[in-house]
């Protein structure tokens, strides 16, 4: 009987570790980042967003929307001038959307705001990009 049982736990065992040394690993969806601006500034925090997403490695970043399973969509608007929290530079609002191939919003930001200051190195784009970033990091727990 004790032959049996030990056997038996052997085996149980034996098929726990083997399933947990043979996990098929999750495929990451395609993410694709759009962007309606061809001003220089706001390409610049577009590619910072997009550096940060490939650092990140929760999706993988396509160049097409054809290749992609997501779409983000992402506002950025940039204004130079003196606001209530700055004496100059370019200030920055950020918004995004991740919306999968049927059009639905999965996914919908808020709108981050940043002007240049000491806090952020007087780089605003950087700030909003950080931003959307944590929001995003909470929303999409690493997989």
């Amino acid at each position: 009987m004790k032959l049996i049982l030990s056997s038996l736990c052997f085996l149980l065992i034996a098929g726990f570790l083997f399933a947990q040394g043979n996990e098929v690993q999750e495929q990451k969806e395609n993410m694709f980042i759009e962007v309606n601006s061809k001003n220089e500034q706001v390409l610049k925090t577009a590619d910072e967003l997009s550096e940060r997403l490939k650092e990140w490695n929760y999706w993988h970043l396509v160049s097409a929307p054809e290749q992609s399973d997501l779409q983000m969509r992402v506002h950025i608007e940039a204004s130079k001038g003196i606001t209530a929290t700055s004496w100059g530079g370019t200030s920055y609002a950020l918004s995004a959307k991740i919306i999968d191939q049927k059009g639905e919003v999965l996914w919908e930001s808020t709108t981050y705001k940043a002007s240049p200051n000491g806090m952020n190195g007087f780089n605003a784009g950087k700030a909003v990009v950080k931003k959307l970033m944590r929001d995003l990091k909470k929303k999409y727990p690493q997989k």
